[in-house]
């Protein structure tokens, strides 16, 4: 298990240059926009615009804080994002607009390169099973998790917690990403 923590990372721009987002993991270690396998982030969305776009990537989104926010994307669809609905999974090389609902935004991000990696982003409290590799993140508060070996670690908002085949239990609902090898 490895523990990351909100306060510690550091704002760069978008792809796009359009907002702030804050990488919260990636593989491998280290890996750039053009060369990770499976990418993690929490962005901050201040206004409308276009979302970055990702050839041969895989994406789920969010919303953390905030209403929400509307997706137009270039094949005609439109979808509504709001806090504490499902996650949103998408193709990253399809054009998408952004049009908030309601003010800023919040959103946490997963993508992977298609072929190498797949995901999947969902909300889980109680008991939960992890097979492979998995990243917990608490959306706002706070939650604690325990391990089945009875180790207890509190996340508190936008803190993450990497896991590899692992049972563990969440007082309160967090995002649960499984990260599967193709």
């Amino acid at each position: 298990m490895r523990l990351l923590k909100a306060s510690e990372r550091a704002a760069r721009p978008w792809k796009n240059g359009g907002g702030v987002t804050f990488d919260v993991a990636s593989f491998p270690e280290g890996s750039s926009l053009d060369t990770f396998a499976w990418r993690i982030s929490i962005a901050e969305v201040a206004g409308d615009g276009p979302f970055s776009r990702f050839e041969g990537i895989d994406r789920s989104t969010a919303i953390l804080a905030g209403e929400g926010f509307r997706l137009t994307f270039g094949d005609g669809r439109v979808e509504d994002l709001r806090l504490d609905a499902p996650a949103l999974a998408y193709p990253g090389d399809v054009d998408a607009q952004c049009t908030l609902l309601g003010g800023p935004v919040r959103d946490l991000n997963v993508m992977t390169r298609r072929g190498v990696y797949r995901h999947r982003l969902r909300r889980v409290s109680g008991d939960c099973v992890v097979e492979g590799e998995a990243v917990l993140i608490c959306p706002r508060g706070a939650a604690r998790i325990t391990t089945a070996g009875r180790a207890t670690i509190t996340l508190h908002d936008g803190d993450a917690l990497v896991l590899s085949s692992q049972r563990f239990h969440g007082d309160e609902p967090v995002w649960l990403v499984e990260l599967i090898p193709v």
